[in-house]
């Protein structure tokens, strides 16, 4: 009860704080609009075309998630550190990766409502039309566990290294150049094309598009293997960056630079 309560209250000021910060959210909407404008000039060869907006939107959108999830889950710790409470949170009874998932459900909150409002303006921008599978909030999340693993590690990372900021953006980076959004992976080389399989999103986008654009049902993609690799994908990010993020705990405590920025 106490461990639950304590995500409640996170999640709770999660949102208190995205809401007294309204201006920035608004800025965010925008430039999320500049940049998948800009993607849709690119790869559509200087002309927008409904269909290729249509492909990258599905790609875009979970990149966003991305960004906002591994942005986040860095830039608490960071700031708990350079605030000097960061030590006060690993005196709370419940575990910190714990407390760190209640930041972060409150950070998807609000990313969701963002980005929905996003895609609906894109949607009606666009002329794009999509039809709806309940198969694709089923990936979706799965495709979210790998996510919060991936975050925990970029969370690890910033407890040992400190400032890690260039590391949170350029992965981020990656994730938009890779993850195909802007090119469909089949059309990279084959050894990229393994590098970018290996990424927490890549096969998530896969999958939306197969049920979304193809509607492909949920059996077809277990029986040739594509949903399987993604649970196992997910499973292999929440489990390894869990330990990482743990293992980097108890190396900063032993080296006395917890609370250090």
């Amino acid at each position: 009860m106490r461990i639950i309560k304590t995500m409640l209250n996170e999640t709770y000021k999660g949102l208190l704080i995205a809401w007294n910060y309204k201006f920035e959210t608004f800025l965010q909407l925008i430039m999320m609009g500049i940049v998948f404008t800009g993607i849709g000039f690119i790869t559509g060869g200087g002309r927008i075309s409904s269909g290729q907006m249509t492909f990258t939107l599905i790609g875009y959108s979970l990149w966003l998630y991305s960004s906002i999830i591994i942005a986040g889950m860095c830039r608490d710790l960071l700031g708990e550190a350079q605030a000097g409470t960061l030590e006060q949170i690993f005196m709370s009874p419940v575990p910190v990766a714990l407390i760190l998932i209640g930041r972060s459900f409150a950070t998807l909150i609000t990313a969701t409502v963002n980005i929905l409002l996003f895609t609906l303006a894109v949607l009606w921008g666009f002329q794009i039309h999509i039809s709806w599978q309940w198969q694709s909030l089923v990936i979706f999340m799965i495709t979210l566990a790998g996510l919060f693993g991936f975050g925990f590690l970029i969370a690890g990372a910033a407890l040992v290294f400190k400032r890690i900021g260039e590391l949170a953006g350029l992965t981020a980076n990656a994730l938009l150049f890779l993850n195909g959004s802007m090119l469909p992976v089949e059309k990279f080389p084959p050894w990229l094309a393994v590098v970018a399989k290996s990424l927490p999103t890549t096969q998530g986008v896969i999958l939306l598009r197969e049920t979304l654009l193809k509607l492909q049902p949920m059996d077809r993609l277990w029986q040739d293997g594509s949903l399987s690799f993604l649970c196992s994908q997910s499973v292999f990010y929440f489990g390894g960056g869990l330990l990482f993020f743990m293992w980097c705990v108890r190396r900063a405590k032993m080296a006395g630079t917890l609370g250090y920025y």
